[in-house]
């Protein structure tokens, strides 16, 4: 994904935009895609420098995105490697994501309202973030066996980008690349970002994992939020 100096995520841009980051070129490619495809059939597609286009295949199969297959070379030489989207590559939002623009369009009618109107507008945002959570949380399924790949799987479709942290590391916690609704949560955070919490933990209450815990850092970072899930 793009990098940034400034604190937060960069705005979310529907996959059919002309001015997509590279990653994003590269996951829109791979959608299209009838089967695995190596790097070097990808670059003929995108266009992108080979060593751009391996840097992101390898970003989007950290993020879960992306699924990298070894092939066995024929003769000397290293093994080949082929990629193919994943249910989660998949479910990153598209322009037509009905679930998505319900998000969009609903969350910026309520947050505006809110913020003018309401004596505790972060209080009601959460609320309402949950609401809306536990509705997306009957679509989601059973998270109690894996809430962290279930929120990851929900975030994606709605727009935040989010990349699951080095197994190295995980108290990083996911980092949340794109906001759907950036301008109004650097207006009016308070509200927007509340919503965003409040989604995550309607969506696990909803999925049977209400004892995870939630905590959203909003802008904590150049380029992300952090989303920490703990037991």
């Amino acid at each position: 994904m793009k990098k940034s100096n400034r604190l937060g995520p960069e705005p979310w841009r529907p996959s059919g935009a002309t001015d997509q980051s590279p990653a994003e070129r590269v996951l829109a490619a791979l959608t299209e895609q009838v089967g695995p495809v190596t790097t070097a059939e990808l670059v003929a597609v995108i266009g992108l420098h080979a060593n751009t286009v391996r840097a992101h295949l390898q970003e989007l199969t950290e993020a879960g995105l992306v699924r990298m297959e070894t092939v066995a070379s024929v003769g000397r030489g290293r093994p080949a490697h082929r990629y193919s989207i994943t249910d989660e590559g998949r479910a990153v939002p598209r322009v037509n994501d009905p679930a998505f623009a319900e998000y969009r369009g609903l969350t910026t009618a309520f947050a505006t309202y809110l913020a003018s109107r309401s004596d505790n507008p972060s209080d009601e945002a959460r609320e309402i973030g949950r609401a809306w959570g536990r509705q997306l949380g009957d679509d989601a399924g059973p998270g109690r066996a894996d809430p962290a790949g279930m929120i990851m799987q929900l975030l994606a479709r709605l727009g935040f980008t989010p990349v699951p942290p080095p197994a190295t590391n995980p108290g990083e916690g996911i980092a949340l690349r794109t906001c759907p609704l950036l301008e109004l949560a650097e207006e009016m955070p308070e509200v927007i970002c509340q919503v965003h919490q409040g989604l995550v933990e309607g969506a696990l209450d909803q999925a049977g994992a209400s004892s995870v815990g939630v905590e959203l850092l909003p802008f904590a970072e150049p380029g992300a939020c952090r989303l920490h899930l703990r037991p």
